[in-house]
């Protein structure tokens, strides 16, 4: 779909993993050394299924896929504690374009929220080590909703909360379940793939597909002119 590019945002609302900040590659590294550790065929593509999904469901694929003798809960600690690591080493980047695109939202008085699955100390903890935390009005984690993505709950509450009708927020997502869960919400949602390109299932929901939030930036720049007048 191409959306109007003179019509501003009232709220922008941000997935984070995988296009806030650029997680996924250290968690698919976490994951592959892990399973390997405990003597299981380190197989990406199921990390790649796991991708926004609830943390059950993707207990679920594992188990699934390696076995009722898959050493689930100790994969998942020392998954957990690696991951931890990489943290603290200052691994953990934004994602091109975030930076700048929470700048300009702030500069012009556009409201941010967070719409993500991950629980609020970890949330709260990879924003301050990428510097952004104040730039969000209102975070979304996956502990304050009772359903998980696709699922609508997360971009209801945020915009709820921001007292925004949805249809007048931006909704940024990376994964097949964040974009169903945002434009089920009435957003309007632009997609930047991460390491799962779109299916076809997903190609034609609704939502604008771009290759950076760089993209989004420029498209905000535009609204942003198209409304004062600048050129």
């Amino acid at each position: 779909m191409k959306y109007p590019i003179d019509v501003l945002p009232e709220a922008i609302v941000f997935d984070m993993d995988g296009t806030l900040v650029d997680s996924e590659r250290l968690q698919l590294q976490c994951f592959m050394e892990t399973t390997g550790k405990y003597g299981f065929d380190a197989r990406e593509e199921l990390y790649l299924q796991c991708i926004g999904a609830t943390g059950a469901v993707a207990r679920t694929i594992l188990v699934d896929a390696y076995g009722p003798e898959f050493p689930l809960t100790e994969v998942l600690t020392d998954w957990r504690v690696r991951y931890e690591e990489l943290l603290a080493s200052n691994a953990l980047q934004l994602k091109a374009g975030a930076r700048l695109m929470l700048e300009m939202a702030t500069k012009h008085g556009i409201p941010c929220a967070l719409a993500t699955q991950t629980r609020r100390p970890l949330t709260e903890k990879k924003l301050r080590l990428t510097g952004v935390l104040d730039y969000f009005d209102t975070l979304v984690t996956g502990d304050e909703v009772r359903r998980g993505k696709p699922d609508p709950e997360h971009y209801l509450v945020a915009a709820e909360r921001l007292g925004l009708a949805p249809a007048a927020c931006w909704a940024l997502e990376d994964s097949e379940n964040g974009v169903r869960s945002a434009l089920s919400a009435g957003c309007r949602v632009y997609q930047i793939p991460d390491l799962v390109p779109v299916s076809e299932s997903v190609s034609h929901l609704g939502q604008t597909v771009l290759s950076s939030l760089v993209e989004v930036v420029a498209i905000l720049e535009r609204a942003i002119n198209a409304t004062t007048g600048s050129r």
